[in-house]
Formats: structure tokens, C-alpha cells, sequence
């Protein structure tokens, strides 16, 4: 049986990001012009997201602030930002052999250990094109099944059962739209992020 108090704070998840969501419409911003962000408005595009979204998805996971990096790694929780792709497949190889199961790759964090079968190689997960032509795909599937922007982004991050990392990531996207210009803070967002 679901508790009342689930039901309110998920209601309240979803209204939050759609409030965001509705304001990434309605922005002119634009991401800026690297690599992963020529991509992002590419396949933002083709698979129907709002850019804002999936740009502040790839802000959020990256871990920096204006730009999103391809060559960018998190190795069990660590985030690392390799100077070229070489060096990224080398912290790669290093990390795999040192034991590292989790390791999120490229402009949107594609985790190796539950989707590196859906890359021909490590290098092709390190590719803008393809890593963010999956990461919208998945994120694409994941609001078909969960039918909110809200959830899809909440899932992108944590499984179903950590409503509290959906929570707090939720509230990052947000400030990241917010930050990007793609959105602004409502009061439903502000008093939900603040909670």
C-alpha cells in the first residue's frame, strides 16, 4: 500500500521539474559551444528533450559549473577530469585493473558497468556523438516509462528505491537550469529543494 506521504512528496517531485521544464521552453538560452554541447542540442532534437534538461542533466553529472568535459570520469565516486582522451583511457584501464567496477564516463556520465555493452569500446563511450546520443536515448526511454521529465530525470541518476539521491538531484538539475538560463527557481521548486 503506498503512504499518503509518498504520494504528496512525489506529486510535489513532479511538479517541480515540470515547472522547470516549462521554463526551458520558454528560454532562448542556448548551450555553449563545445564539444558535448553541439551534441547535446543534436540529439536534445532528435529524441524530443528539452535542451535545458539535457544540458543540466550533463552540468549535473560532469560536477562543473558552465561547460561539460568528454573526457570526464568518476571512478567509485571520485570525479576526474583527464586533460585529453588518452589520459581518459589510460585512468580507464588503470581503474579497471585496480579493481573499479563503477566508472561513469564522457559528457553525461555513462556508467561502464551497466552500459558498456552498448558501445563497441571504452573510446566509443568517450566519444561526444555517442555518449550523448545514448544518454538521450535513455533518458528518452526512461520518460516514456516514468511519463514525466521529473522522473526520468530522477531515475537517470538513482534507482527506484533512493527517493532521497533522486531528491537531491532533482534539485541540482533544477539549479542548473537555473544557472544556464534555461529556467528559474518557482516557489514549488524552491520550498521542495529546500526541504
Amino acid at each position: 500500500m503506498v503512504r499518503a506521504g509518498t504520494v504528496l512528496r512525489t506529486l510535489l517531485l513532479l511538479s517541480t521539474l515540470a515547472a522547470a521544464a516549462l521554463a526551458a521552453f520558454t528560454s532562448s538560452a542556448t548551450a555553449s559551444t563545445g564539444a558535448c554541447e553541439r551534441e547535446i542540442q543534436s540529439a536534445a532534437a532528435k529524441y524530443g528533450i528539452p535542451e535545458g534538461i539535457l544540458y543540466s542533466v550533463g552540468l549535473t553529472e560532469t560536477g562543473r559549473k558552465g561547460s561539460l568535459y568528454p573526457y570526464a570520469m568518476n571512478v567509485e565516486g571520485k570525479a576526474l577530469f583527464p586533460a585529453s582522451e588518452q589520459a581518459a583511457l589510460q585512468q580507464f584501464d588503470a581503474s579497471s585493473r585496480g579493481g573499479a567496477k563503477l566508472i561513469d564516463i564522457g559528457c553525461m556520465q555513462i556508467n561502464h558497468y551497466f552500459h558498456g555493452e552498448n558501445f563497441s569500446s571504452v573510446e566509443e563511450m568517450f566519444d561526444p556523438h555517442r555518449n550523448v546520443e545514448y544518454a538521450a536515448k535513455f533518458l528518452r526511454n526512461l520518460h516514456d516509462r516514468h511519463e514525466t521529465w521529473t522522473m526520468a530525470v530522477a531515475r537517470y541518476h538513482a534507482g527506484p528505491n533512493n527517493n532521497p539521491a533522486q531528491k537531491q538531484y532533482v534539485c541540482r538539475v533544477i539549479a542548473n537550469l537555473v544557472a544556464t538560463g534555461y529556467g528559474k527557481w518557482t516557489p514549488n521548486a524552491s520550498n521542495f529543494c529546500a526541504n
